[in-house]
């Protein structure tokens, strides 16, 4: 009986690290009247979040994207400019003590200026 109780948990605890450690996307948000659906419809880049790593992808290849993360508090955590193309581009974007979360990014290319926020 604690043979069958133990695997359970065990199998439980297994699902629950695969369902919490999943990459989440990013939700991006309209900015400044630029319309980022015009033009080529590929050249909005995929950005995911999965713990301290930042993903980002595109069908296209979109040289010089300047990326800023900031965490609640407005606060920047991170500054880079990056070349963004099918293969993916990770950047490690480490909390600090709980505090320094990351709450939003900006990616500015070609005029453009992309807004979003990472889920929860």
């Amino acid at each position: 009986m604690k043979a069958k109780s133990f695997i359970i948990v065990c199998l439980s605890l297994f699902y629950i690290q695969f369902v919490y450690a999943s990459e989440k996307p990013v939700c991006w948000i309209h900015r400044h009247g630029t319309d980022w659906h015009s033009g080529h419809p590929n050249a909005v880049p995929n950005v995911t979040s999965d713990g301290d790593d930042v993903n980002l992808s595109c069908d296209s290849l979109i040289n010089d994207v300047d990326v800023v993360i900031r965490d609640q508090f407005g606060n920047v955590i991170h500054h880079s400019t990056q070349t963004i193309g099918p293969n993916e581009t990770t950047i490690y974007v480490p909390s600090i003590d709980g505090e320094g979360e990351k709450s939003t990014i900006d990616l500015y290319y070609d005029r453009r200026h992309l807004s979003g926020y990472f889920e929860e």
